[in-house]
């Protein structure tokens, strides 16, 4: 991983660069006048550009790159304050004063709202396991500042432990948790989803097994929470009851303790 500044303000942003270079193990490089383009080509690598305001990751193999962005989950808070109803809430049975394990962080959508939730009373801590998306998903989380009181209050309360989730949950006692969720990379293609895109290559692909889910089950108070792709056969390979959503292009399952 090379990291490096955007253009504007070089020296002043060198030494926040330097801390993350430090933060996911990478190499500072001055950027002078180069492109990202051109640093890609140079060091055959990925590059991290930190700027004033955001921290953009470029994959060496891939054009679009990937930023921290709340995304869908801005709209998902401002209905659920709204509404009191959110499926993820509604499926993992989230009440004030819980304690949500988002064992596949990502961007954190799921989290977010699953802290507005839970409340100032309760926690949720999200896994990430690889370390690039880790780092800036945190950092993301703790700096943007668009949105709703609540919505910025839910974000600087998250905890991102940069881990694997089978390396976490064996370490738990029993019990630790009200409820354990997974959102793992789906099976199926969305071709229409934006979201994502540049966070692929960098997205930890490990797929759930037997093993997972029983640790899942041991440390889950209440419930083990699944999001997935309609037509995936984990709901049924792991027995999960589905909630069905019509005209969704995933569905939300659960197995109570």
């Amino acid at each position: 991983m090379i990291v490096t500044t955007a253009r504007k303000g070089a020296e002043e942003l060198a030494p926040k660069a330097a801390m993350f270079a430090e933060k996911v193990q990478g190499r500072f490089i001055v950027r002078k006048e180069d492109s990202v383009d051109e640093l890609i080509e140079r060091f055959q690598d990925n590059v991290l550009v930190v700027g004033k305001e955001k921290v953009t990751l470029y994959h060496q193999h891939q054009k679009e790159p990937f930023f921290y962005h709340p995304n869908s989950a801005m709209f998902r808070v401002k209905q659920f304050l709204r509404t009191n109803y959110d499926p993820l809430v509604e499926t993992a049975g989230l009440t004030k004063g819980m304690y949500f394990l988002d064992c596949t962080l990502g961007l954190a959508s799921d989290s977010l709202v699953a802290q507005v939730a839970v409340g100032n009373t309760g926690k949720v801590v999200g896994l990430e396991a690889n370390p690039y998306l880790s780092c800036l998903v945190d950092y993301g989380l703790k700096n943007w500042h668009e949105g709703s009181k609540e919505m910025l209050e839910a974000m600087r309360a998250i905890e991102v432990i940069h881990t694997s989730h089978q390396d976490y949950l064996s370490q738990l006692s029993d019990n630790s948790f009200d409820v354990v969720y997974f959102d793992p990379m789906f099976e199926q293609h969305l071709s229409h989803s934006t979201g994502i895109k540049g966070l692929k290559l960098f997205a930890c692909h490990d797929d759930l097994n037997k093993q997972v889910i029983k640790e899942a089950l041991r440390v889950a108070k209440r419930r083990v929470v699944l999001k997935d792709h309609w037509q995936s056969k984990r709901f049924e390979k792991f027995g999960f009851t589905i909630i069905r959503r019509q005209h969704s292009a995933f569905h939300y399952a659960y197995i109570v303790k």
